[in-house]
């Protein structure tokens, strides 16, 4: 008979404070981070989205290997992706909070970048972990060298990365907006709505993508609409359009339709905006 047992090793407090997130007191916990290149908070804790349950994300930038706390609340484990691009995780307590630590190699930024640098490509085939890692390194709060991320920063404006993923953001709602003709046809309604969502998600996310803001999570759909005005859609548009569902008498195709038409016309306006150079 299968009787599975849970020992707790670190009991989560009921509440949690906010850790002190100044470089000076996470170095009592880390004084390895002093041998660093560069440091910076991110994450949804860093740009003001956080929760209670919420890691505390830490970058760190070293081409040396730094020595980090092994205690019981820990665990760490190397990651590689698939350009190449290797890395560390730790993750583990501080200061009550939970903490994931990822240490990259000094040059990391921009060697992901330099495909975006080299020439303006059309679209983008950064894998999801390095779109992750440009997205938290355009929110990062630097803790040390104000420089290094200021220099990051300046490097990814002057790359054709913020053209390159909205025009692959736009490519995924068209394709999108395909499948919801077909299902239309079909008689499939109740998966033409699911698919008129996706892509009204994803013409929202290219949208935000031009627009400096490369996200690419749709649980923070809201927040980033709210933070950027200027990419076309208000966020309470998007909770009419969107969220909102079927209105009183509207089936799932006629719901799919609208809420597809909707995405389709930001997606006619954000190639205007393509064509005049935004």
């Amino acid at each position: 008979m299968f009787n599975p047992t849970i020992e707790v090793i670190v009991a989560q407090p009921r509440f949690r404070q906010p850790p002190d997130m100044s470089f000076n007191s996470i170095l009592k916990r880390f004084p390895g981070l002093a041998e660093a290149d560069a440091v910076c908070w991110t994450g949804s804790t860093a740009i003001g989205w956080g929760n209670v349950f919420s890691d505390y994300d830490l970058f760190a930038f070293s081409d040396r290997t730094l020595e980090l706390p092994v205690d019981e609340t820990m665990e760490a484990w190397p990651g590689v992706d698939k350009s190449g691009i290797r890395w560390d995780n730790w993750m583990g307590e501080y200061e009550k909070a939970r903490v994931d630590l990822t240490v990259w190699p000094t040059g990391t930024f921009a060697k992901v970048l330099q495909p975006y640098l080299d020439d303006e490509l059309e679209l983008c085939g950064t894998s999801e972990g390095m779109l992750a890692f440009v997205y938290r390194m355009s929110i990062a709060i630097p803790l040390k060298n104000d420089s290094f991320f200021k220099e990051a920063r300046e490097l990814l404006d002057r790359s054709s990365f913020r053209r390159a993923r909205a025009r692959t953001a736009k490519v995924w709602a068209e394709n999108s907006l395909t499948d919801v003709a077909g299902q239309l046809d079909a008689g499939d309604q109740a998966s033409a709505r699911i698919s008129a969502r996706v892509a009204a998600f994803r013409a929202a996310d290219a949208c935000l993508a031009l627009y400096g803001d490369y996200c690419h999570d749709e649980k923070w759909t809201m927040r980033r609409l709210r933070s950027k005005p200027e990419c076309g859609i208000d966020a309470d548009e998007f909770r009419s359009a969107v969220l909102d569902g079927a209105r009183p008498g509207e089936s799932d195709g006629d719901c799919a339709l609208r809420v597809a038409r909707w995405a389709q016309g930001h997606l006619v306006r954000l190639e205007g905006e393509f064509l005049t150079g935004s």
